[in-house]
């Protein structure tokens, strides 16, 4: 168990000695001057407007100028400058987000995950569709620890909030091109115009492209490129004084290759996730999302509003998948997830900004339609292989075993009836062995395709309410809390598609499934939470403020995407946190402190699991973990601006489910005291701004180093009784009992300019200047066939861009 003795007792203390620490009168002279200092951003983490330092929530939010200066194109470039966020997604459309340890490793539509994002104000939760372009935003934040209050269902982890701009009655308009190594090309336009002089419009184009950055194996062709366009448009309209409304519509498109994937198997191929790679199968992923939403806020009175944001949200795409990373037909794995999804929403909340109190009172409506169909596809030599890789069998040695020897067994022990093998053996006098190699020796080449459906419908409401009361001048209280209620259905079928031949005369074919177990289900399931939250904190003076809270989460059960089986609980999360937001030497210097301690009940985990042939089961877990956030930023000359934070993480696992089966022939492992896959214990960032006058314009240099610790494997594969590499041989793997993917650290480098005397500016970037050689992810489904994948980082990309206003 982690260590959390008087844990709240000694995170208190030491919030209270930094703010004594900290007391001192502001002048009225100091506080002008101060305006010259750090920027504050503004934003809306509780529902209104207000200055992040004075917001007793963890946040990391970035602006505009961050977005640009840093070169962010979603929120998978996130995870590099938030501690507590962990992205390394290698996949556009089917993302994995994780908060302070805390995600979701389900594929299918299932479950939901556990980080919430929204997009002005709309729940976006799928992991489909969760990874947007940045086209056109204003800011984004990301709120760390449960959000399960004020922004409600599938927030247990916490939520990234991404917010476009709006129209404005200013007649303005950008253009920018990129242009880089590995073939990069990217187009960026917006505009903003004024209709008349109540209604004003804002629109903007995203188009992107670049080759692979992946050498392939005896072929001047790369691997790992990128596709995809994106279109926003805002309509803002105010209809009278105290009436506005704004419709904002997007669109994007996606269309290029799949993740990459390298076998670290060394007999199904070079074993090296960075030498040139090979593949029997291209991937490729498809997305086509889009939205549209109608705010609507009425100022009821000078301090009272009144908001509804009605939204209708969808997104078809395609995900198929090289999953045994080699070009070894013993190996040959792929799979393909299609998914259909619509949702609409409904809010309704009144917000009060009152001199001593200030709350919020919502409501709010989810309905949701969503289709999967998940395709396996393999050959009968990979059923030969994974049933001698399921035997115990070296994965290494597959290569030189004969055909057949793993599947004759399967077929003879689990498929084919002993009745049907002896009616044969009599009829034809043929021994057992003369009877499985004549039934082998006619499928050993045959492809293979199984198909899952799968269909969810999703309604969802709550209520909530969140006040906070001014006790005194400096000491405020936040009680807040929501009742939410999710009715889900859902619906499964799997039939065989295969056949075993039976090379006999009377004798019939046998239908055959390995993937999928056949079946066919309706289910249908409800949860209901109370999920309170309570704030104290105390603003010192007007520098600094500390804060306690603590705050509890929820994330609705859910069903087994792959085969019937009771609906898996919901899971629940009780946060404890505390934290000091402050400013020092006149603005100059700003430091941010979180620390944090959960307990996560019924975590939701899916796991490839059975012999010979394993499939997919979810289980319900406990957990806990603990750290802290540290964000400095120190503004050492007007010109020169420093900037650094460090999250640190300690989870693990307190309490572990077996599936029966493990449970009846005493197999199971408990990962108890093991930490929480893919959430790295340590995290840091360090940047410098220099700003600088040369060539008749402002120029900015920007220089950034954001480093990963260890972390264990986060796609989640059957355990190999023997691996097929040596352990401590591969490149961004750890010489330890988990394999960890080992730490890295990213340096980026950007220097701008802008005119003085034109609308211009231009830019040189280099990422990952060093060239680091990383893994994003390693493990995966053909871990059952021998051949777990690891996924290569980025290399050094470099480029230049050039824009102008107008």
């Amino acid at each position: 168990m982690l260590n959390n003795n008087n844990w709240l007792r000694s995170k208190v203390n030491m919030a209270i000695m930094l703010g004594l620490m900290s007391t001192y009168t502001v002048t009225a002279a100091e506080a002008d001057e101060k305006k010259k200092g750090l920027e504050v951003i503004e934003v809306t983490a509780q529902k209104r407007s207000e200055s992040i330092q004075t917001v007793p929530i963890a946040i990391t939010a970035f602006g505009e100028n961050d977005i640009q200066k840093m070169g962010l194109a979603n929120v998978n470039d996130l995870g590099l400058l938030t501690p507590g966020l962990e992205t390394n997604n290698a996949t556009a459309t089917q993302t994995s987000f994780n908060i302070r340890g805390i995600t979701t490793n389900d594929f299918g539509i299932g479950l939901d995950a556990a980080v919430a994002v929204y997009i002005d104000g709309v729940y976006v939760g799928r992991r489909g569709t969760s990874n947007m372009n940045f086209n056109d935003v204003e800011r984004v934040e990301v709120l760390k620890g449960p959000q399960g209050t004020l922004f409600g269902r599938n927030s247990a982890a916490g939520a990234i909030h991404i917010i476009t701009k709006d129209a404005t009655a200013d007649n303005e308009g950008a253009i920018k091109f990129t242009l880089g190594s590995h073939d990069k090309r990217k187009v960026e336009f917006s505009t903003n115009f004024m209709i008349n002089e109540n209604m004003n419009f804002r629109g903007s184009f995203n188009s992107n492209h670049r080759g692979g950055y992946l050498e392939e194996k005896d072929s001047v062709k790369m691997y790992g490129n990128q596709r995809d366009w994106s279109a926003r448009g805002a309509l803002h309209w105010d209809v009278s004084p105290d009436v506005e409304t704004i419709i904002r519509a997007d669109y994007t498109d996606t269309n290029q290759q799949g993740r990459p994937a390298v076998t670290l198997n060394t007999s199904y191929g070079s074993g090296d996730p960075f030498a040139p790679i090979e593949y029997d199968f291209e991937g490729k992923e498809t997305r086509e999302a889009g939205g549209i939403s109608a705010e609507v806020n009425y100022q009821l009175t000078d301090q009272m509003a009144l908001t509804s944001i009605t939204a209708y949200r969808q997104f078809e795409r395609t995900n198929h998948m090289e999953d045994d990373g080699s070009a070894y037909a013993r190996a040959y794995f792929t799979s393909n997830l299609i998914e259909d999804q619509n949702q609409f929403s409904q809010e309704f909340r009144v917000t009060q900004n009152g001199d001593d109190f200030k709350w919020t009172l919502g409501a709010t409506l989810f309905h949701e339609n969503i289709t999967q169909q998940t395709h396996a596809h393999f050959n009968t030599r990979t059923f030969d292989a994974l049933a001698l890789v399921q035997s115990g069998a070296d994965p290494r040695d597959i290569l030189g075993l004969p055909f057949g020897m793993g599947v004759a067994g399967v077929y003879a022990q689990q498929f084919i009836p002993q009745q049907t093998l002896g009616q044969i053996m009599v009829g034809t006098g043929l021994s057992f062995e003369e009877v499985m190699g004549a039934i082998v020796s006619v499928n050993i080449y045959n492809p293979h395709h199984e198909r899952f459906d799968n269909e969810g419908t999703t309604n969802s409401a709550a209520i909530y309410f969140d006040g906070t009361y001014a006790l005194t001048d400096s000491l405020d209280i936040t009680l807040g809390a929501r009742y939410t209620y999710d009715d889900k259905e859902f619906y499964l079928k799997t039939a065989p598609t295969n056949e075993i031949i039976m090379p006999f005369d009377g004798i019939d074919n046998i239908p055959l499934a390995v993937a999928f177990i056949p079946d066919e289900a309706t289910q249908e399931n409800s949860w209901e939470k109370f999920t309170p939250r309570i704030v104290i904190d105390y603003q010192w003076n007007d520098d600094i403020m500390t804060y306690v809270s603590y705050s509890e989460g929820f994330k609705s059960g859910g069903f087994n995407t792959l085969g019937e089986a009771p609906p898996v609980e919901a899971e629940t999360v009780k946060n404890t946190e505390v934290g000091i937001k402050s400013s020092w030497f006149e603005n100059k210097v700003r430091l941010n402190l979180s620390a944090y301690q959960y307990d996560y009940t019924n975590l939701q985990q899916l796991e490839l699991f059975g012999s010979p042939v394993p499939t997919y089961n979810l289980r319900n877990v406990d957990a806990e973990g603990s750290g802290f956030d540290v964000e400095l930023i120190w503004q050492a000359t007007e010109d020169l601006i420093f900037t650094s934070n460090y999250g640190n993480t300690q989870t693990e696992y307190t309490k572990w489910q077996f599936f029966d089966a493990e449970i009846a022939n005493n197999s199971g492992v408990s990962k108890v005291g093991e930490p929480i896959s893919g959430m790295p214990e340590d995290q840091g960032n360090i940047r410098m701004d220099y700003y600088f006058e040369g060539l008749d314009g402002q120029m900015n240099f920007h220089l950034s180093y954001a480093y990963t610790g260890d972390r264990t494997q986060d796609i989640d594969g059957p355990a190999l009784a023997v691996l097929p590499f040596e352990q401590g041989s591969v490149t961004g793997l750890n010489d330890d009992e988990l394999n960890s993917i080992s730490s890295y650290g990213l340096t980026n480098i950007r220097l701008s300019w802008e005119s003085d005397n034109h609308p211009i500016h231009l830019a040189f970037f280099v990422n990952n200047l060093t060239d680091e050689k990383y893994l994003m992810q390693t493990g995966g489904q053909a871990m059952a066939v021998g051949s777990p994948i690891a996924t290569p980082g980025l290399p050094k990309m470099y480029g230049i861009e050039f824009g102008m206003d107008f």
